[in-house]
């Protein structure tokens, strides 16, 4: 927003608010849980992870394209492995990892992130 016309206008929607009846809040719930499910890594891309790595793998992002393989597989497998190989250009591989437990130390998680580390290592270089 660059003016108050503009903060009137987005705020203005809430002029006639109604919450979420009841079962629109189970039908929200339901989709969370789905959506949770389907989530292999759970990983939030915080970063914290990639400060210490003396590797500098990319962890997050690596994860994030374990996920979209594991989630949507097929045709993403080639995808999900170009996308992994051109990170690797720029940062250490997965199978890289030294064990140190620096990203772990860091993870708010608490994510078994080097067991998680060999896992996208078996999948995208494999």
């Amino acid at each position: 927003m660059s003016d108050e016309a503009q903060m009137e206008d987005n705020i203005s929607y809430m002029a006639k608010f109604q919450p979420l009846n009841e079962d629109e809040q189970e039908i929200v719930a339901q989709a969370a849980e789905i959506i949770k499910a389907s989530i292999t890594i759970p990983c939030t891309a915080c970063r914290y992870c990639v400060d210490d790595c003396p590797k500098k793998i990319a962890i997050p992002d690596y994860f994030a394209i374990y996920n979209n393989l594991k989630r949507f597989g097929g045709p993403q497998g080639m995808v999900a492995r170009t996308y992994y190989g051109n990170l690797t250009q720029a940062h250490g591989k997965a199978s890289e990892c030294i064990k140190c437990g620096k990203c772990e130390q860091h993870c708010p998680q608490h994510l078994p992130i080097r067991e998680y580390l060999k896992d996208v290592a078996g999948e995208l270089e494999g």
